[in-house]
């Protein structure tokens, strides 16, 4: 079988993915009984992996780490070249994702690339396998606006990788179980125009108390959140060129295209259109 690719899935990220956005390049299951070497890229990126099964060494410009499986995983710099190494007579079997995005040389710096991390926690672990799995049932299926989705996906894995790192300080209270409500709700429906007494209902406490709570918590009013929220899905539903600006204006519940232009002007001081031609890529 030598090295098998058959179940490693490829996207093509959108242009404007590639601008704004994290963006996979490939994500999924490489299995190998040879050595694999991999020559460095031209462009920043970042590769992500865990060992699922087999033995192994990698080869990389650090030096050479032992490769085995457990609550562990490791990150590359894809400028990097590197050699994937299985123990004599074994399948080395390695699963991760492959991405890029704005910034990616910063974090690689900040988190250590070529650097092993242990997952001292089980249930971080197992939330990177599981969000792992949910980018792949996004980039095959493709769903509308799914960059956007996978964009989220990859910053809470990221957001896991820096707390194993212990970069960000603690917080030195707990989150209030009300205001962690709000933020679930959310974030399973940012495009949904959300109102403060319907999710005070979501959090459980009085509208008085959840805005309070939230301001006090999250350091902006729980007003200024949903608007932040829901112009960054304008934002990204604008950068698809399949979708009218009235596709977008109901998307995001808007009665008319006439409010959401509104909206969008107010907020951001030009019409959904000019925002529109500036993000289109140059020709």
């Amino acid at each position: 079988m030598a090295i098998s690719f058959a179940r490693l899935h490829h996207v093509e990220p959108s242009p404007e993915a590639r601008r704004l956005l994290w963006h996979v390049l490939s994500a999924g299951i490489v299995t190998r009984d040879e050595p694999e070497p991999h020559v460095a890229h031209d462009k920043p990126g970042a590769f992500l992996f865990w060992v699922v099964s087999g033995y192994g060494r990698l080869r990389c410009q650090s030096g050479s780490c032992v490769l085995r499986p457990g609550r562990r995983c490791w990150l590359l710099d894809l400028r990097h070249p590197r050699t994937y190494i299985p123990e004599r007579n074994q399948k080395l079997v390695t699963n991760g994702l492959r991405f890029a995005g704005p910034g990616v040389e910063a974090w690689l710096d900040l988190l250590g690339a070529e650097s092993e991390f242990v997952f001292s926690q089980p249930g971080d672990s197992a939330f990177l396998r599981r969000t792992q799995r949910q980018i792949i049932e996004l980039i095959t299926r493709r769903p509308r606006a799914f960059e956007w989705q996978v964009h989220l996906l990859v910053t809470q894995i990221l957001g896991v990788l820096l707390k194993v790192r212990k970069v960000l300080s603690e917080p030195t209270r707990p989150v209030s179980p009300s205001v962690t409500r709000v933020l679930t709700a959310v974030s399973a429906d940012p495009a949904r125009n959300w109102k403060a007494r319907e999710l005070a209902r979501v959090a459980r406490v009085s509208y008085s108390k959840l805005r309070a709570h939230f301001k006090q918590i999250q350091g902006e009013t729980l007003k200024a959140f949903l608007t932040r929220t829901r112009l960054e899905q304008a934002r990204l539903l604008l950068c698809d060129p399949r979708l009218t600006i009235k596709d977008v204006a109901s998307q995001l519940d808007f009665s008319s295209e006439h409010y959401f232009s509104h909206f969008f002007r107010q907020t951001t001081g030009m019409s959904p259109s000019e925002f529109r031609l500036m993000s289109m890529p140059p020709d």
